[in-house]
């Protein structure tokens, strides 16, 4: 039998804040945190790569990644609030104001296609000069980078252990400990982090990512993702232990929310692999290279105009040269004509 003997680690943490005013709650420094940040960093420039690469107007990219992740943090938390630890919302309100006080990945991804939605298809379509953006090709855009950003998240989850399994032997496959209560057990978070980094190493090294149809990335990763997270959830503790879990995980008829989620995206994905084919529309986006001309036509109508105003001005001064000229002239004339009488007068 193999054996994977992985010593449970405790990071360090410091406490920044010890009570949030009106949250009534710490705020810590953890791994997790800048972890998490390196991987929206990092996912947001895969994102660019792949927009890049797909032609998609960049500034209006930029604009839409913004708005997914404000979306995408914001509904994983109230996921992981409401749907998985609802008594906090009873003991302290405000909770649902603290993003950073427990995210759920799938609530995540639903976020992101809240947002995604929102975007692409309500605020651009309200925008004259842009008008409502095909789905299909920003998320695969999005997935791209996901993939990437997704591997740094769930190491933090590793690190902080905020996603305890059952307890198994010691000396299991994958097995960690021991845990603070002195079992051993699977640290979720660390299995996920393996997978996904097979997964984004797969889809970066081995497909032909860059020649696919819209929309086949997400049905890939959607495809994959979801049986194995669904497994996974099924590996979670079922019980409270001290120094390891307070509340385990809500149950609806059984299945953990995640595993709901899973079995959307599972037939989403299979409907984006098998059955949706693509059509002409997924190709009518905003392009980078048409932005580019239009802003170098009207840079040069810019300096075509100002070129003008500027012979214009040019001549206008030529004008009043001449008509100063003019006026020097007839009074010469006059100052002669003067200078001639006199001396007639003379000759008299």
């Amino acid at each position: 039998m193999l054996e994977a003997l992985i010593p449970y680690i405790t990071a360090p943490e410091k406490t920044l804040v010890e009570d949030m005013p009106l949250l009534d709650t710490p705020l810590k420094l953890q791994f997790f945190g800048p972890l998490v940040a390196t991987g929206v960093i990092v996912g947001w420039y895969r994102c660019l790569k792949y927009a890049r690469l797909k032609d998609l107007d960049e500034l209006l990219f930029r604009d839409y990644l913004f708005w997914l992740l404000v979306s995408a943090f914001t509904i994983s938390h109230w996921v992981s609030v409401i749907f998985y630890f609802p008594h906090q919302i009873e003991e302290n309100p405000w909770v649902l104001l603290q993003v950073w006080n427990g995210l759920s990945s799938v609530g995540g991804f639903f976020g992101a296609f809240v947002g995604m939605m929102l975007y692409l298809r309500w605020y651009c379509a309200r925008q004259k000069d842009i008008g409502p953006q095909p789905v299909m090709v920003y998320a695969d855009a999005t997935i791209f980078g996901l993939l990437a950003g997704w591997c740094f998240g769930r190491a933090g989850c590793s690190l902080v252990h905020d996603h305890p399994g059952k307890i198994v032997p010691e000396g299991t496959f994958l097995a960690v400990g021991p845990w603070p209560d002195g079992t051993w057990r699977y640290d979720l978070g660390l299995v996920e982090f393996m997978f996904a980094v097979c997964l984004m190493a797969f889809v970066y090294f081995v497909t032909k990512w860059d020649k696919w149809p819209p929309g086949r990335l997400v049905g890939l990763v959607a495809t994959a993702y979801a049986p194995f997270r669904f497994f996974l959830d099924s590996l979670r503790a079922d019980e409270a232990a001290r120094g390891v879990i307070q509340t385990p995980d809500e149950r609806y008829l059984g299945l953990t929310p995640a595993q709901w989620f899973t079995i959307a995206f599972l037939l989403v994905g299979l409907w984006l692999l098998l059955i949706r084919k693509p059509k002409p529309s997924d190709f009518e986006y905003a392009k980078d290279s048409a932005r580019r001309k239009r802003e170098e036509a009207q840079a040069a109508k810019g300096d075509d105009e100002g070129s003008s105003r500027k012979a214009a001005k040019e001549d206008d001064e030529d004008e009043d040269d001449g008509d100063d000229d003019g006026d020097d002239g007839h009074e010469e004339a006059e100052e002669n004509d003067d200078d001639d009488d006199e001396d007639e007068e003379r000759v008299h």
